[in-house]
């Protein structure tokens, strides 16, 4: 494996998989910051795939990087809840 793609890989997976484990709160509390680093990290995996030319890693970790990105972008903001 080449360094590049592990130093990406080292950086991607755990960002990544962190904001994952919140994302239902990431997207519906829009969590820009968090979408951000997932999205950074996300990428850091598809260039460590490709460094490696695994095609089936690209297409993959690629895959849901634009779901991820449509999910964020096409989620209406939740409406806040009237103060009593």
């Amino acid at each position: 494996m080449d360094p590049l793609s592990i130093a990406l890989f080292v950086v991607g997976y755990p960002v990544a998989i962190a904001v994952i484990l919140r994302w239902f709160r990431v997207v519906r509390e829009r969590m820009a910051v968090w979408f951000a680093a997932h999205t950074l990290a996300a990428g850091a995996i598809v260039l460590g795939h490709a460094v490696n030319g695994r095609a089936q890693g690209v297409i993959t970790n690629g895959a849901w990087l634009v779901i991820s990105v449509l999910w964020y972008a096409l989620r209406p903001k939740r409406a806040e809840a009237p103060a009593p």
